[in-house]
């Protein structure tokens, strides 16, 4: 059954999980996408400090706010915890208030860094227990969203093509790429999150969705390696080898305790990628 068609706004539709949903969810929907400071053109500029801006543009009648902007680098974030506050959290906080009164939804992507990773697997009922500046500003966000109308969306590493910002495959176009052996997470398909959102966006409260295997980067770089037959060489390394390495927790294994979606198997996404352009 085809998805009833929405308005949406979609925040942070440059980037890289933001492009990937511009590209799944347009041709179904009305999108109304943002960029910030790399402008592309089809998408209207906007700065998520711009608080006037922002709320003005969330009350032009949209049916759902996709909130996929803000700082997600790790050390860019425990460099600049203001500006994370600034771009993670508060835009948040003036979305909440623009849209108090209206039938407007808010969807906000989470991440899976809101937890340690000293757990097995987690679900929707496991406290967070967040490592680094980026991890708690996520947590912050969320909080201001509970026990609200809107959803939050946690979501793991993401691979896959990006029309605006392809970040994950700039990766394969390196001479050597390294992965970490020690990192441990249930990674998703990029193309898989905009239907899985089409499903999950009436809900409320706190979601999880990520991929339906369990692997190491290491391993999920080295497939998708092999599988398109990419020149770079995939090298083994510990987490604690990389800069900024001991930033990232563990074990990252998303489940849900609240439906039963989740993204594809690694090989029938590889069966798509395959069927794309090369690099």
């Amino acid at each position: 059954m085809q998805p009833i068609q929405r308005r949406i706004l979609l925040l942070g539709a440059s980037g890289y999980v933001g492009g990937g949903l511009w590209s799944g969810l347009s041709p179904r929907h009305w999108v109304t996408g943002t960029c910030s400071s790399r402008r592309v053109a089809e998408l209207i500029p906007i700065d998520l400090r711009d608080e006037t801006a922002l709320a003005a543009l969330a009350q032009q009648g949209f049916d759902l706010v996709i909130h996929a902007a803000g700082l997600v680098d790790l050390e860019q974030c425990e460099a600049n915890p203001p500006l994370t506050r600034d771009l993670n959290v508060r835009s948040v906080e003036v979305l909440i208030q623009a849209l108090h009164g209206t039938s407007t939804r808010l969807v906000y992507l989470s991440s899976d860094n809101v937890f340690d990773g000293r757990l097995d697997a987690y679900t929707e009922d496991d406290p967070p227990a967040p490592l680094t500046v980026y991890g708690r500003s996520k947590v912050a966000a969320e909080n201001l969203l509970r026990d609200s109308r809107h959803v939050v969306v946690r979501i793991p590493i993401v691979y896959g093509r990006s029309p605006f910002s392809d970040r994950f495959f700039e990766r394969f176009r390196k001479a050597r790429t390294l992965a970490q052996t020690d990192i441990v997470c249930t990674p998703l398909y990029l193309p898989s999150l905009a239907p899985a959102l089409e499903q999950l966006w009436d809900y409320s409260g706190l979601l999880h969705f990520g991929g339906s295997e369990v692997m190491t980067r290491y391993t999920l770089m080295s497939r998708i390696r092999d599988a398109l037959q990419l020149p770079t060489e995939i090298v083994p390394v510990r987490s604690a080898e990389l800069p900024g390495g001991q930033l990232r927790p563990p074990r990252l294994i998303l489940r849900s305790n609240r439906h039963s979606l989740s993204g594809p198997g690694l090989e029938e996404a590889l069966a798509d990628l395959r069927s794309m352009a090369s690099p």
